[in-house]
This record gives structure tokens, sequence and C-alpha cells, in this order.
């Protein structure tokens, strides 16, 4: 029943609502690497830049809502396209984070 209501709002409105939902992507990408250079240049304070990420995180989300929230007619594509923008921004960070902070910390690992 959800799926054919998707459908059929995904074919009235042409998708646009969900795209404008992606342009989040972005904008969360550009957070992970800031929060990446934080966590080089305050090595010692690594474990709270998770504050620090998740404000930035949430800022940013709040912020494209309500400022993209009068250009769409659906919220519910909307909505749809912003969540895939944070799982999308998530998978970035874990992986980007991995791989930068793994080169970061070979010392202490023992590696």
């Amino acid at each position: 029943m959800i799926l054919s209501e998707l459908k059929m709002i995904i074919k009235e409105n042409n998708m646009e609502d969900f795209l404008i939902g992606l342009g989040l992507l972005p904008l969360l990408i550009l957070v992970n690497y800031v929060v990446l250079a934080l966590c080089k240049f305050f090595p010692k304070h690594i474990l709270s830049m998770a504050s620090v990420m998740i404000g930035l995180d949430t800022i940013m989300t709040l912020g494209y809502t309500f400022t993209a929230k009068a250009f769409i007619s659906d919220i519910k594509l909307m909505v749809g396209g912003i969540g895939f923008s944070i799982f999308a921004a998530l998978a970035h960070k874990v992986l980007t984070f991995i791989k930068e902070l793994g080169e970061l910390n070979k010392h202490e690992i023992g590696n």
C-alpha cells in the first residue's frame, strides 16, 4: 500500500522536490571535511569532535530544510531526499574517517 502511494506521488510531482532534498548532500559532505580537518588539527580532542559533528550536521540540515521548504510543493518527497542525503553523507563519513584517521593514528594502533 505504501509503495503504491509512493509511486503515485513520484509520478505526479516529477521528482523535483526529491532533488531539492538531495541538495543537502553537498553541504553534509562539506561538514564531514570540516570535522575531519578539526580532528587532524586537534588530535588530542578527537572524541569531543562527535558532538561538534552532530551539532554541525543538525544546523546544516535544519537550516537547509527550513530554507528549501518555501520552494517545494510536496513535503514527503523533500523529506525522502533529505533522508537519502543523510544516509549517503553518513556512508561517506564512515568511509572517509576510516581511511584518514586510520592513517593519522597508525602509530597508536600498533601497525
